[in-house]
């Protein structure tokens, strides 16, 4: 047994982290996110470079981008809910699923897009 408390968690942490897995759902939700993240600034992008006239191509491309957010929203839920799993991907896809959610449902609500 080792002499104190921080000499025992400093061994077994490393034990501790290789019994987490990595969720295949977490890591799917966390690369739509990124992917719908990255269909924003591309919409942005475009309305800019039309001077906010950019119609259709910039309202599909974000419209897929909601599509992809929401699905990672829910991939990011139901892959928290898996035993023992590594919390990151799963926390980035909840968190950026979400944020990118209520971005784009916000801005076709008020009709910018």
């Amino acid at each position: 047994m080792a002499k104190s408390r921080r000499e025992y968690f400093r061994k077994t942490r490393k034990t501790r982290l290789r019994e987490l897995k990595h969720s295949k759902t977490g890591w799917c939700g966390m690369a739509a996110a990124l992917l719908a993240a990255v269909l924003f600034l591309v919409s942005v992008i475009v309305s800019f470079a039309s001077s906010g006239d950019a119609g259709v191509l910039a309202g599909s491309v974000s419209l897929i981008g909601l599509v992809l957010a929401a699905g990672a929203l829910a991939l990011g839920i139901m892959a928290v809910r898996e035993p023992k799993i590594r919390p990151i991907p799963p926390r980035t896809a909840i968190i950026l699923g979400g944020i990118l959610t209520v971005i784009l449902a916000g801005l076709y609500i008020s009709g910018i897009v």
